[in-house]
C-alpha cells in the first residue's frame, strides 16, 4: 500500500518574501531603516555676560535658558533665570533647568569639575583679541549658527587689529563708577580687548608694557605714569551733568596729574561699555568720539 504524504501550502506562497527579505535585508538592507532620533533641542546656561550677550548675537537667545547673576538683557527679551556666577554658581537652580550645555568663560578658581557634573561644559579663553575670535567661533559651531559667528569674529578681528599712530595720545583707560571715589586705578591692559579697542580708536596705551599681576595703579602710579590723557569707563546707561562732574571731582584733585591739569580727563559713558562681548565694536566708537574732544597731542 502506498503511503501518501500530506503536505500544505506550497512554502513560497507564504514564507519566500519574508525570507527573501531577511536575506536581502542582510546582505543590502532591506528592511528600511529605523529614522534616526531627532535633534534634541539646546538648552543652554551661561555664566558669562559676554558669552551671553555673544550668543544673542548670532540668534541663539531663545536656546538660553538661564544666566549668571549680573548679565544684562537685550532690551525686550523676557527675563530669564539667574543662576549666581562663575565663581558662584547655584548648582541647585542650574540642575532645575535641565541644561545641555554650560559655557563659561575661562577663570581661575572656577568649580569647573562641579559643574561638568551638571551637563556638558565648554569653558572658553575670552582675553585677547585672538582668544575672543576663536571663542566666538566656537559658540558657533555650538549653537548651530557657524556662518553667522564667522561673520561677526572676522568683524571684530578687522576692526580691533586697528593699530594707533606712532604718534597718538598717551591713554589711560580705566574703570570708574558713578560715587566718584578714588583710591586706586584700575586699567585695562594693552592685551585685553579693551586694549585694543583703545588703539583702534587711535590712541596709545600708555601702560606700554604687560606687567604682571592684577591691572591696578596706585595714585602714585598714575601720576608718574604721566599720561597724555585718561578716559574713565562708566558702565551706567546715562550721566546728567551733576553726576558727570560727581565722577570727574575726584580726578581733578589730582593736581599733580598732567592729565588732570590740561583738562584731558573724559568720561566714556553707556551700559555696555565695559562688555567684552559683541559691544566692544561700539566702544571703539566711543573711545574714537572722546578722544576726538582732546587737542592735539604735542
Amino acid at each position: 500500500m502506498t503511503r501518501v504524504l500530506e503536505v500544505g501550502p506550497p512554502m513560497s506562497l507564504f514564507r519566500l518574501p519574508s525570507l527573501l527579505c531577511v536575506v536581502l535585508a542582510l546582505a543590502a538592507g532591506c528592511q528600511r531603516s529605523a529614522p534616526p532620533p531627532e535633534t534634541q533641542a539646546r538648552r543652554i546656561v551661561s555664566l558669562s555676560p559676554s558669552v551671553t550677550e555673544t550668543l544673542f548675537a548670532l540668534g541663539a537667545g531663545a536656546e538660553i535658558v538661564g544666566v549668571s547673576d549680573y548679565t544684562a538683557l537685550p532690551e525686550g527679551t523676557p527675563a530669564l533665570p539667574k543662576v549666581g556666577t562663575t565663581f558662584a554658581p547655584n548648582f541647585e537652580a542650574i540642575a532645575k533647568l535641565k541644561p545641555t550645555l554650560l559655557v563659561d568663560q575661562q577663570v581661575k578658581q572656577a568649580p569647573a569639575e562641579a559643574l561638568s557634573a551638571l551637563a556638558p561644559l565648554k569653558v572658553l579663553p575670552w582675553t585677547s583679541l585672538q582668544e575672543v575670535v576663536d571663542s566666538v567661533k566656537e559658540l558657533g559651531r555650538l549653537s548651530g549658527r557657524e556662518p553667522q559667528a564667522t561673520a561677526l569674529a572676522e568683524k571684530m578681528n578687522r576692526t580691533l587689529s586697528r593699530p594707533a599712530p606712532k604718534d597718538a595720545h598717551r591713554v589711560l583707560l580705566v574703570l570708574g563708577d558713578v560715587a566718584g571715589t578714588l583710591s586706586e586705578v584700575w586699567y585695562m591692559k594693552r592685551a585685553s580687548l579693551h586694549g585694543a579697542a583703545l588703539e583702534a580708536a587711535g590712541a596709545r596705551n600708555a601702560v606700554a608694557d604687560e606687567r604682571s599681576g592684577p591691572p591696578n595703579l596706585s595714585l602714585e602710579g598714575v601720576i608718574a605714569l604721566d599720561p597724555d590723557a585718561v578716559l574713565v569707563l562708566i558702565n551706567v546707561p546715562a550721566l546728567d551733568a551733576a553726576r558727570q562732574a560727581q565722577a570727574l571731582a575726584p580726578w581733578k584733585q589730582l593736581t599733580g596729574l598732567r592729565a588732570a591739569r590740561e583738562d584731558r580727563v573724559r568720561l566714556v559713558i553707556g551700559s555696555d561699555v565695559q562688555s567684552t562681548g559683541p559691544a566692544i565694536l561700539d566702544v571703539v566708537e566711543r573711545l574714537r568720539a572722546a578722544l576726538g574732544t582732546l587737542p592735539s597731542p604735542r
